[in-house]
């Protein structure tokens, strides 16, 4: 019996030991899943945390990539979406859509540098937020705003408040100290009483706008610089222009007639070149409206005795145009100026330097009646207009030191050979030695097919002046990277004929002349300016058109790379009779046979 309960104590002990051993290992088990249910927690909040952090990043990403980095307006493709969205929205009320465009912004970049265009641009985007209302960046000069909820009324009110506070808005040049306008147009469309679809409703808002910078142009009137005035008409008045200076006469007298042109044909109230010596001035030709002519006088002698000032300085270091706003208090002037100025009644005043081969050589100043009259645009076209001047001006100089020189003929027409082409090759951005390499060809051809050293040295002195009429081609036709417009291309064409007419009357120049108007006429009679064909062609013009071509197919152009010679007189060859006169191609191809062609020898050693 006792055996028996001894027994059941062990077994009892036992169970007890087990049961508390279970206790202790649920208790750490509870224990371990306590702490594991903390750090579930914990790690939880810390990807709650990231996850919020990741989704505020994407958030932003994505903002950010609806933005304009430089204005912080939406972009293109945002505002387009928002506006969509907004006429969704609108259900029965109305959105009103305003499409703005940043005047001059191109001629601001090329003038002033991109910077001050990039300030231009934020002061719009600025101007344009108002509460409610949503602002992109449409396009490089282009902005749209959307107004929910407005009507024509509230769209008007909206548009003027804008305008009004960009009317006296200038930004300092830091290099000039010109202060530079900023000038919008503004356009407007409302949903659904004018448009119902976004591309109709940006379409209406973006033709309102042009009314508006048309209107704004016929507005302005007076003293300033008409808006609408183009390259084209730049061009025509740089024409006009050319006759007068290379008619016979002293500089002086030449110059008066050319300020008087552009006195009446740009509306300026004053013009005055200013030509400078390496140490005193040259001359001084000036035209004011309603200025006696006594005065006048007295403003070119006042100006030829003191042609100084920091505004020089600041012309010499810059070499871009400065706008004047109150020339009466411009200390940048000379006082003798700024009374001469206040005399004529000019309020405000527009200077650009004349370079000739990087060096200044006197500078083209216009004045006007009004305020702040002067824009970038304007700033453009008188830079276009100085530059040009200065070319013809030292062009036309060296032809009358060839006309009254005849101990220094031959020597000084050859200089003023180089020096008109020069001149065209300057405006046409063309490289340094392609007029060499053309001249020395054309000689080498003329040779081969029979002329003497005398006949063959003129002629590749007249080769030398093949663009020469190009100087009257505006730039923006001759920097075209993209297919010539139709009114382009027969401006461009027009060159022949200038260059043409430019030579003719001078001295010396009629071979010159000759080349300068039939080097685009083709074999086959498919040319211009007249159709010549075959024999009709003077023969000069016919080599240098081969001349012409081989250097151009031989030499790297920004567009692409030279081809070798070999490529070159293949394909000259196969437009033998159609393009190019046949005797001259196969000089051309004798040249090559026995390595007597310019500059191949040497260029080819140097690659």
């Amino acid at each position: 019996m006792s055996t028996h309960l001894a027994g059941v104590a062990i077994a009892r002990e036992r169970s007890e030991q087990a049961r508390r051993s279970r206790n202790a290992a649920l208790e750490a088990l509870n224990q371990q899943l306590t702490l594991t249910h903390g750090q579930l927690a914990e790690s939880k909040a810390r990807l709650e945390q990231k996850s919020a952090m990741l989704e505020q990043a994407l958030r932003q990403e994505r903002e950010r990539a609806r933005r304009d980095p430089l204005t912080g307006t939406l972009n293109h493709a945002a505002i387009t979406n928002e506006l969509r969205q907004a006429i969704a929205d609108a259900d029965t009320g109305t959105v009103g859509i305003a499409m703005v465009d940043v005047d001059g912004l191109k001629v601001a970049n090329d003038t002033y540098g991109h910077q001050t265009g990039d300030e231009v641009l934020v002061n719009v985007a600025d101007a344009l937020r108002r509460d409610g209302v949503i602002v992109g960046r449409y396009g490089g000069d282009e902005f749209v705003a959307i107004l929910p909820g407005a009507d024509r009324a509230a769209a008007e009110g909206y548009r003027d408040e804008v305008l009004a506070s960009l009317a006296g808005a200038r930004l300092a040049d830091p290099q000039t100290g010109a202060q530079v306008p900023i000038v919008a147009s503004m356009g407007l469309a409302i949903y659904p009483h004018e448009a119902e679809a976004v591309d109709d409703l940006l379409r209406l808002s973006d033709s309102a706008m042009y009314a508006s910078r048309r209107q704004r142009s016929m507005d302005d009137g007076g003293g300033t610089l008409p808006r609408t005035l183009g390259g084209e008409r730049a061009a025509k008045m740089v024409g006009e222009i050319v006759p007068l200076l290379t008619s016979p006469g002293d500089l002086a007298g030449k110059l008066r007639l050319v300020a008087h042109r552009i006195t009446v044909g740009a509306g300026y109230d004053g013009v005055t070149f200013i030509l400078k010596g390496p140490n005193e001035t040259k001359g001084t030709a000036s035209a004011f409206i309603r200025l006696p002519d006594e005065e006048i006088e007295r403003w070119n002698q006042t100006l030829g005795a003191e042609l100084s000032g920091e505004i020089v300085d600041v012309l010499e270091r810059t070499r871009r145009p400065v706008i004047i706003g109150d020339p009466e208090r411009d200390e940048r002037l000379v006082r003798t100026t700024r009374a001469m100025l206040a005399f004529a009644g000019i309020k405000s005043a527009l200077i650009a330097p004349m370079l000739w081969e990087g060096e200044l050589i006197g500078a083209l100043s216009v004045g006007s009646k009004r305020e702040s009259a002067f824009s970038v645009r304007d700033a453009d076209f008188v830079a276009a207009v100085a530059t040009q001047v200065a070319a013809i001006v030292r062009m036309a100089s060296f032809v009358e030191e060839l006309q009254t020189s005849s101990a220094q003929l031959m020597r000084a027409h050859t200089e003023t050979v180089l020096m008109l082409a020069g001149a065209a090759e300057a405006h046409d951005h063309t490289t340094g030695r392609h007029l060499q390499r053309v001249s020395e060809l054309a000689e080498a051809l003329a040779r081969e097919l029979g002329h003497d050293e005398a006949a063959a040295r003129d002629l590749a002195l007249a080769a030398v002046l093949h663009d020469i009429g190009k100087i009257r081609v505006p730039d923006i036709v001759l920097g075209s990277s993209s297919k010539l417009a139709e009114s382009e291309w027969i401006l461009m064409k027009q060159h022949t004929i200038w260059g043409s007419e430019f030579l003719a009357g001078q001295q010396g120049f009629g071979l010159a002349a000759s080349v300068a108007r039939s080097h685009h006429e083709r074999w086959d009679g498919g040319g211009y300016p007249s159709g010549l064909r075959g024999d009709e062609i003077p023969e000069a013009a016919q080599i240098t058109s081969v001349a012409d071509a081989f250097d151009a197919m031989t030499n790297d152009r920004p567009y692409r790379l030279g081809r070798p010679a070999e490529d070159a007189i293949a394909e000259i060859a196969a437009c033998s009779g159609t393009q190019f006169s046949p005797r001259v191609v196969a000089a051309l191809e004798r040249l090559w046979e026995i390595g007597a062609l310019p500059f191949f020898e040497q260029d080819e050693q140097a690659a």
